[in-house]
């Protein structure tokens, strides 16, 4: 039974996924305001994997929230990842059907089990 088991879908956000989700959304190309406004209300939806923190998004569906645009696919968002000069990897965020989805963390080297720290993000997102 691992630590995470207490948590289940519809719990609220953490304040560092809540974090790194602040950034990931910070962009200011089409579809970034529509993602801040599912924000507010997003919810952890459980994990994406067994053996990593990447977790999928929430967004109650009874509210009658403004979509992503549709777009081609990849990432919606991505953050490099950095400690110091060294890249580590990349922060995506993921949309579904205009819906906020699923944050994953693509490591470059050995897979990381554990979301980045947010002081390891760089600048702010770019498009996916």
């Amino acid at each position: 039974m691992n630590h995470h088991s207490l948590r289940v879908p519809g719990d609220p956000l953490n304040p560092r996924e809540r974090a790194l989700l602040d950034i990931l959304c910070s962009g200011t190309w089409r579809g970034t305001s529509e993602a801040r406004q599912q924000l507010a209300h997003a919810r952890w939806g459980g994990l994406e994997f067994d053996d990593c923190e990447c977790f999928l998004i929430d967004v109650p569906k009874e509210l009658v929230l403004p979509r992503i645009p549709k777009r081609s696919g990849g990432p919606f968002a991505t953050v490099e990842v950095l400690d110091g000069e060294t890249a580590l990897g990349h922060l995506n965020l993921w949309a579904v059907d205009g819906l906020l989805h699923s944050v994953d963390y693509m490591t470059f080297d050995a897979p990381d089990e554990k979301l980045p720290a947010v002081e390891l993000l760089g600048d702010g997102p770019f498009k996916g």
